[in-house]
């Protein structure tokens, strides 16, 4: 059975390995003989490559939707269909999640996964091959002959991530992402009001153990070589036991690798930022959101600005940059309150501070307060990334000029950064720094990166706004 795998995101800005279809393969790997997957990354694959994905007799596609590229899902749907028009389509990814049977509007597929995905898909795999119902596959949307989409019941969480197999990396084109990325657990156990993870996830936090997460790392240095490693967690160290323990080992088995990753700076502690540090860690993103303590209490941050404040000087103290990004227009936000944040940022420790526009996303706190008591330009969540300036919605608080003034002074700072697209600088910069690493001995290499990584930051990014 074959089957093609696509990742729509020509024109955004970064090359990443996307983590979640490589879970698909790979589980499906496991639980079924003769599959022949093929992925198609349109980011980086050439245009030989891309014709050849599309001229192949696939059994099954499988797309993965996110709302910045949905008009490129859409695209590259209708192109399927153009030439396969028998060829079963199922859509998969958290923009699904998301808006859940809306999906079938734009992009008419068979199939629909929503929630975590790998047995979902597997099941859905087994049934084209023959066995079993499509009514029983829990986390599936299907599309009836008479065009009634069916729903069926949620697909229970996979309890043990560990039992997962890595990624299918053998399938991507590995020397083409300037950086390793990985997952070391799902979801996340606080309920932010801004964010969709809290429903995609159940507001639940599933860890991996640190053994796993460094036979991982060992696995992706030895077949394809040595590169910054980014951890695409939600929170890397909700549990700082376990970060302790995945210093450790990685010191022990010296592993050293330069990596970064997102966390909660108000229950770091000095023993674990020490720990991060001297087992690799260079740089840390942290969520302020807002220096004003009653929108953060607003959005259920469950913290203070007084608590974050700590932990950012925790992590310069041991020597680790760290990157705080705030967001203009959450619940309560005013002219005032945002005009706060950037004075904050301002005098804070961050090394580098991004501002965004709030996008409010569908079984959201946030999104049910802007119904309530703003007004948006759209309901359409994949229309808020086409918007610019990026003002999605106002309240009779905040209106659109107050918050376009506030856009203007984080850029007039150089904190203000929403561009999604790809930018030819930003790659440039990105693998002449990796290749540079690559060609030196490691810790001369390591140490000219963040060299050259600080200069870019400061000369370029700032300047352009990226």
């Amino acid at each position: 059975m074959k089957i093609g795998l696509i990742f729509p995101n020509k024109d955004r800005r970064y090359k990443t390995v996307h983590l979640g279809l490589g879970y698909l393969a790979a589980y499906a790997r496991e639980h079924h003989n003769n599959l022949e997957f093929k992925i198609l990354d349109t980011h980086v694959a050439t245009s030989k490559e891309t014709e050849q994905f599309f001229k192949t007799s696939f059994d099954l596609i499988g797309i993965t939707v996110l709302s910045p590229v949905y008009f490129e899902v859409i695209s590259v749907f209708n192109r399927i269909k153009k030439n396969s028009k028998k060829t079963p389509i199922c859509l998969g990814g958290p923009y699904v999640t998301t808006i859940m049977e809306e999906i079938f509007e734009d992009t008419p597929a068979e199939y629909s996964v929503y929630g975590e995905g790998e047995i979902t898909f597997s099941k859905l795999i087994g049934y084209i091959k023959g066995n079993g119902n499509l009514e029983d596959i829990d986390g599936l949307m299907y599309k009836k002959k008479n065009g009634e989409i069916i729903t069926n019941r949620p697909r229970k969480q996979i309890q043990d991530i560990d039992s997962l197999p890595f990624p299918a990396y053998d399938l991507f084109p590995m020397d083409r992402y300037p950086l390793h990325r990985i997952v070391t657990s799902r979801g996340c156990p606080y309920m932010c009001s801004f964010c969709n993870s809290t429903f995609i996830w159940d507001a639940k936090w599933r860890k991996r153990e640190p053994e796993s997460v460094v036979s991982e790392l060992e696995h992706l240095s030895q077949n394809y070589g040595k590169k910054i490693v980014v951890f695409a967690d939600n929170s890397f160290n909700i549990d700082l036991k376990r970060v302790d323990q995945f210093c450790e080992l990685l010191v022990e088995k010296e592993i050293k690798i330069l990596w970064s990753t997102s966390v909660r700076a108000d229950i770091i502690t000095e023993h674990t930022a020490n720990k991060m540090k001297g087992a690799g860690c260079y740089n840390v993103a942290i969520g302020v959101e807002s220096a004003n303590n009653d929108i953060l209490k607003k959005m259920n941050k469950q913290t203070t600005i007084e608590k974050l404040t700590e932990g950012i000087k925790i992590f310069r103290d041991a020597g680790i940059e760290v990157l705080c990004q705030f967001v203009i227009g959450s619940p309560g936000d005013t002219f005032e309150t945002v005009k706060e944040s950037i004075d904050y940022a301002k005098e804070s420790e961050c090394d580098y501070v991004n501002f965004y526009s709030v996008l409010p996303f569908k079984r959201t706190p946030q999104w049910d307060y802007v119904l309530k008591n703003g007004k948006l330009a759209t309901q359409k969540i994949h229309e808020f990334h086409s918007i610019n300036p990026r003002i999605v919605f106002e309240t009779p608080d905040f209106s659109y000029n107050e918050r376009l003034e506030t856009i203007n002074l984080a850029k007039k700072e150089g904190f203000y950064s929403n561009k999604d697209k790809k930018n030819w600088l930003f790659d440039v910069a990105k693998e002449t720094s990796r290749k540079i690493q690559t060609m030196l001995p490691e810790a001369t290499g390591e140490r000219l990166y963040l060299i050259l990584k600080s200069i870019y930051k400061i000369k370029i990014f700032k300047k352009n706004n990226l």
